[in-house]
């Protein structure tokens, strides 16, 4: 399973705060957040903006995938091909 970034996020933000408030004004806050979170209104524009990323990441991908260098390798394959230094290796 992967951790979505604005988990990622929210765990840090909250930490901070909590970390800086006291526990009592850390909870408060993520009632409000959690709050926030269910509300009908935050999870519909939550679930366009995941769709519009997922369809933007699949053209992302179509797109590294099916475009071409001038010497006919693809630019995704290109990205894989490094030696253990970093250095780009490429055989002609």
């Amino acid at each position: 399973m992967r951790i979505r970034p604005s988990v990622v996020l929210a765990l840090g933000i909250g930490y901070v705060l909590g970390a800086r408030a006291g526990r009592d004004h850390y909870d408060a806050i993520m009632r409000q957040a959690r709050e926030v979170r269910e509300r009908p209104e935050v999870q519909s524009v939550a679930g366009v903006v995941s769709a519009q990323a997922g369809a933007i990441a699949q053209r992302v991908r179509t797109a590294l995938g099916g475009s071409q260098d001038s010497d006919g390798t693809t630019f995704a394959a290109s990205l894989g091909a490094h030696s253990s230094n970093g250095v780009g290796v490429h055989s002609h």
